[in-house]
């Protein structure tokens, strides 16, 4: 079973992302910023980190640089969501997929089978 950590500083947003990933059959773990993200990766290493962008404590960037930079998490699938305009991020943050808030289900599942699927590939 793959698992997906859900960062989201938005408790609603959250939970309803959680509980449509476990509908689809991932392992859903969550954290409301990127510090206890974190301490959850500690815990279970996730296939892939769904992130937001904008978040009190550690953001998004702040999350995704020290993911890349420990060696112990690579290969973890990286996505990421923001209400901001995306353009700019992903430029920014090349290989990082972004998602547009507000997103559309079928459009966040794509793309979560595709990070998924990337890395199964490797």
């Amino acid at each position: 079973m793959e698992t997906v950590l859900v960062v989201d500083d938005e408790q609603g947003i959250l939970e309803a992302l959680a509980d449509l990933l476990r509908e689809e059959g991932y392992r859903v773990l969550t954290a409301s910023h990127g510090r206890e993200a974190l301490a959850r990766m500690s815990e279970l290493r996730p296939d892939l980190v769904l992130t937001d962008w904008m978040m009190p404590v550690m953001d998004g960037p702040a999350l995704i640089n020290h993911i890349r930079t420990e060696p112990e998490w690579k290969g973890v699938s990286l996505l990421g969501m923001s209400a901001v305009d995306v353009g700019a991020l992903r430029v920014e943050y090349p290989g990082i997929p972004f998602l547009q808030k507000p997103f559309d289900i079928p459009a966040l599942m794509k793309q979560v089978r595709k990070a998924l699927d990337g890395k199964r590939a490797l």
